[in-house]
């Protein structure tokens, strides 16, 4: 009896070896629709002081000088503006027409967006704007590239402009 069952079992069982067919393929694509919200939250002391003297948005200036990054180094290129020394950019050559005011009007954001930074950053060290001032015209001298407007010291506590070597 019991060799019966066992002979019954290893039929039913030695038949089956080919398992059920799966089907991968889809007959029509597979959608996805995704719909995301990021929040982005800044931990720090919560102190009000940190937060930019303006009041203005620092990541959003640091996004608009991304954005206009290419057309700020154009026209250095083109010596149309310089590296002041406080920091800020100068319209050193006005071109006619409408690409001047366009020029005008990029350096006026720039210099808004950099004084919002430099806010920021007297804030975070603790300095005035002016001694960040000259921290920035330094630095942003220092990365000027050869042939680029630049505004540097004088001997005596004057300034003039020259193209980086």
């Amino acid at each position: 009896m019991i060799a019966r069952v066992l002979m019954a079992a290893a039929a039913l069982f030695s038949g089956g070896c080919q398992g059920p067919t799966v089907r991968l393929a889809t007959p029509e694509p597979i959608v996805v629709d995704i719909n995301m919200r990021v929040d982005i939250y800044e931990r720090g002391s919560g102190s009000p002081a940190a937060k930019p003297a303006s009041g203005a948005d620092l990541p959003a200036a640091d996004a608009r000088r991304r954005s206009r990054m290419g057309d700020i180094q154009t026209f250095k290129n083109s010596r149309l503006v310089g590296e002041g020394r406080d920091g800020l950019l100068s319209v050193l050559s006005r071109p006619e027409g409408s690409y001047g005011a366009y020029v005008e009007k990029t350096v006026a954001e720039e210099n808004a967006d950099r004084v919002v930074v430099m806010r920021q950053l007297g804030v975070e060290r603790k300095l005035s704007l002016a001694d960040v001032q000259a921290q920035q015209g330094e630095l942003w001298r220092n990365r000027s590239f050869s042939g680029e407007w630049i505004e540097v010291p004088q001997d005596n506590n004057t300034w003039r402009w020259m193209q980086k070597r």
